[in-house]
């Protein structure tokens, strides 16, 4: 037998006498939980601000991003008010109204369109712009009426969808809130 294959072979017997089964442990270890990612919850200490809900709106339970929600009776069923506020400027006005624009099938708007498509309220609390759409393709239906501002550091939305018929007949109302925003 020559030299090399003399070694492999006293290499592998070596192995096999210092090998013992009973040696032999095995653990089993759990997998750590994924961390939660992070989320920034709106600051519903302050501006402290009020409003005057219209008669038969009803209130509901916000949650979520939501500080308030209310259920619009009309025409076409019951459309959705919700009113959120965030921090900062949440994106501006122009990408919040195309996010909008987007929701109901609209294109986007160009940053010289949006003050032809929008109007201005003044309120107690400052003035907000408002908007109205009519969805567009497959959204032929559904209408949203939406008015945004800035107070102290903080964007508020408020924000009506539903069909065509109860938002349109929801909108007098609709306007009557927003002129009855204030600081409280």
């Amino acid at each position: 037998m020559d030299y090399p294959r003399r070694w492999l072979w006293l290499a592998l017997a070596a192995g096999f006498c210092a090998c013992r089964a009973d040696d032999l442990t095995v653990y089993t270890v759990p997998k750590e939980a994924p961390a939660a990612p992070e989320t920034q919850a709106p600051s519903p200490e302050a501006p402290d601000l009020a409003w005057t809900a219209p008669s038969g709106w009803t209130k509901k339970s916000g949650g979520g991003m939501r500080l308030a929600s209310y259920g619009v009776p009309g025409p076409d069923g019951e459309a959705d008010l919700s009113i959120v506020v965030l921090p900062g400027e949440a994106g501006g006005d122009l990408a919040n109204v195309n996010r909008w624009r987007g929701q109901l099938g609209l294109p986007p708007l160009q940053e010289g369109e949006l003050a032809g498509k929008s109007s201005t309220l003044s309120t107690r609390a400052g003035p907000l712009r408002w908007v109205d759409f009519a969805g567009g393709a497959g959204h032929e239906d559904t209408r949203l009426l939406a008015a945004l501002f800035s107070v102290r550091g903080q964007t508020w939305f408020f924000k009506l969808s539903g069909k065509q018929a109860t938002v349109a007949a929801a909108k007098p109302a609709f306007l009557e809130l927003l002129r009855s925003v204030r600081r409280g």
